[in-house]
């Protein structure tokens, strides 16, 4: 479990980095990712995939209650970010999709009033805040759950880790 821990803090360590700078975009992008990568853990076989993404949304972000918005909303969300760096996917943009477009406030700023039924907008840090306190929970699971942290152990064993050398 060592290496996971260390993993995720660097990428929590990355996150916040990006977020003391300004790089509100970037930050959002890595924390998509590490969504992913948690709901990759998570599942048993060597792909994961958006309803794994929406699964781990469910179970640990609780999009409904924390975030005024859905899981359909955040893989939406991820796959235009992390694709094309815009607020549209193919989760969004179809007749026939029911996931509203995401955009984000930082700071004090924020959107009381939306013209648009399919467009909704949340505060950045708090995703990012839902998303450590996720990751806080899962690790408690991992704790409780010997076959969870069988699988964790199993797939955190093939992450990449840089050992920098002097």
């Amino acid at each position: 479990m060592q290496h996971l821990d260390s993993f995720q803090e660097k990428t929590i360590g990355a996150i916040n980095l990006l977020h003391q700078h300004g790089y509100v975009e970037a930050m959002l992008t890595l924390t998509f990712a590490a969504i992913d990568q948690m709901a990759w853990l998570t599942f048993a076989g060597d792909e994961s995939n958006g309803a794994h993404f929406k699964d781990w949304v469910k179970r640990y972000i609780d999009p409904d209650t924390n975030l005024d918005c859905t899981a359909d909303d955040l893989w939406a969300a991820r796959c235009g970010l992390v694709h094309t760096a815009t607020a549209e996917s193919r989760h969004n943009i179809k007749a026939t999709a029911s996931a509203k477009k995401i955009f984000y406030t930082t700071g004090s700023a924020k959107c009381s009033v939306s013209k648009s039924s399919d467009v909704i907008f949340i505060d950045a840090d708090k995703l990012v805040k839902r998303f450590i306190c996720s990751w806080l929970q899962y690790r408690l699971d991992i704790a409780s759950d010997p076959k969870l942290k069988d699988l964790a152990i199993n797939k955190a064993n093939k992450i990449l880790s840089y050992v920098q050398s002097f």
